[in-house]
């Protein structure tokens, strides 16, 4: 059979968009197929858009994100509906929502159950995946198989474990994968890397230093074996271990990308994020002491949250020299508390799945109103990527900041021109 799997393009420009870095999932489901003798093709439509008209395949496959959902469904609605499969994070969240433009819907992990439901072995309309538990067991990602992939020049994304026991409330990775860590072993992952040609790595692990003494023995191996230049994810008690993070800066840890999500201590209590703002001050000091770059990630709009929380954030990242920052708007994903919490409250004011970016408000904060909100957001954002701090920073010849800064004023740019009149604000919002 030839089988053709989508993830559809981002609905707003984003560092992750510009960078071109594709989803694992199908990837993974592509290659497991090529291998039990499948022709396969993936579509990445923020790397290469296909001319649908003339798209031949007997399945195609689709995996969304919420934010993408609305895309995903339009792509499906151009082919025969009993020839389409969706999966993917929102599909799992809402699974009958996706079933209306799917002959069938897969909910968690797809790996187990991919061929019986190409070969026609499962017949349910809602199959659920299996967690994988021996994370070993899967084939590497051909990344051969997406369409305009160049491996040089793009970020190739890794994924060496699943799963998240912690439970921010604002976070949806523990519906889909749960909340018990599974992980590759060290030695499966520098497999991988040594035949990876990418020039720069990101391991896309929720926490990347999950497992301590893994992530040691994976570290050492990396040095052994030259593998450098890569970025992770991370929470702020990395630093905690000295040994660990001076090893991580040896093995060639560019930039930890770090969940601080926010500079009120109210705030982070709200989301159980289990860290002060003193353990975030340290946090940022140690890494900058090892020379990793920082992207430190906020989430704005919680109930605790006022218009001087933002501005708050904004000081606080320049003050504290963070590289690169990432102002989430906070978003009630279907299936988190926070959705739960604010649908009780009927403060959710759109379900266009297109918004649930990070990067729209669609709900009414407490504090202040959803305009001020998102205009506040917006203006930080210029704040940080202005152009004169990003020629600043190319002067002082920090030149991988001052391309990022360039960046992020352009897509900031982008994004003002398609919203500037913030027309999915309800009337009595704007």
């Amino acid at each position: 059979m030839k089988i053709v799997f989508i993830e559809p393009a981002s609905s707003e420009a984003n560092v992750y968009s510009k960078l071109g870095m594709p989803l694992l999932g199908p990837i993974y489901l592509g290659t497991i197929l090529k291998k039990r003798g499948h022709e396969v093709e993936v579509y990445n439509e923020d790397i290469y858009k296909p001319d649908y008209s003339r798209l031949k395949a007997d399945l195609i496959g689709i995996s969304i994100l919420t934010s993408t959902a609305k895309r995903g469904y339009e792509i499906a609605a151009r082919f025969p509906r009993d020839k389409v499969i969706i999966g993917g994070v929102h599909a799992s969240l809402l699974p009958n929502e996706a079933l209306r433009f799917a002959r069938q819907v897969v909910v968690g992990e797809a790996e187990e159950v991919i061929i019986p439901i190409v070969e026609g072995l499962t017949k349910d309309a809602i199959v659920q995946g299996v967690a994988v538990q021996n994370l070993d067991s899967l084939p590497f990602p051909d990344f051969s198989l997406i369409k305009g992939y160049k491996k040089p020049g793009l970020l190739t994304p890794v994924s060496t474990s699943r799963g998240c026991p912690f439970d921010c409330t604002f976070c949806s990775v523990t519906k889909i994968f749960g909340r018990q860590y599974r992980f590759r072993s060290a030695e499966n992952v520098v497999k991988e890397l040594l035949v990876r040609e990418s020039r720069t790595l990101f391991f896309c692990d929720d926490n990347f230093a999950a497992h301590p003494k893994r992530t040691r023995r994976l570290l050492e191996l990396m040095l052994k074996y030259k593998i450098r230049k890569w970025s992770c994810q991370v929470r702020c008690d990395v630093t905690q271990d000295e040994d660990l993070l001076g090893l991580m800066a040896k093995a060639g840890c560019a930039v930890a990308c770090v969940g601080f999500e926010s500079v009120n201590l109210k705030t982070l209590n709200a989301y159980k994020k289990m860290q002060s703002l003193e353990d975030i001050i340290k946090a940022i000091r140690s890494f900058r002491r090892k020379k990793i770059k920082i992207h430190g990630m906020f989430v704005l709009g919680s109930d605790d949250d006022s218009e001087k929380t933002v501005w708050d954030t904004l000081r606080f990242a320049i003050k504290q020299r963070i590289d690169t920052i990432q102002m989430s708007i906070l978003t009630p994903f279907p299936g988190t508390k926070v959705h739960k919490e604010l649908e009780r409250q009927k403060r959710i004011f759109s379900e266009d799945w297109s918004l649930y970016d990070g990067q729209h408000v669609v709900f009414k904060p407490k504090l202040l109103s959803a305009k001020q909100l998102q205009l506040d957001v917006v203006e930080a954002y210029e704040n940080f990527y202005s152009l004169s701090r990003s020629f600043s920073l190319l002067a002082r010849l920090h030149f991988r900041n001052a391309v990022f800064n360039f960046m992020g004023h352009r897509i900031i740019k982008q994004w003002l021109e398609n919203n500037r009149k913030l027309q999915w604000l309800p009337q009595g919002l704007r």
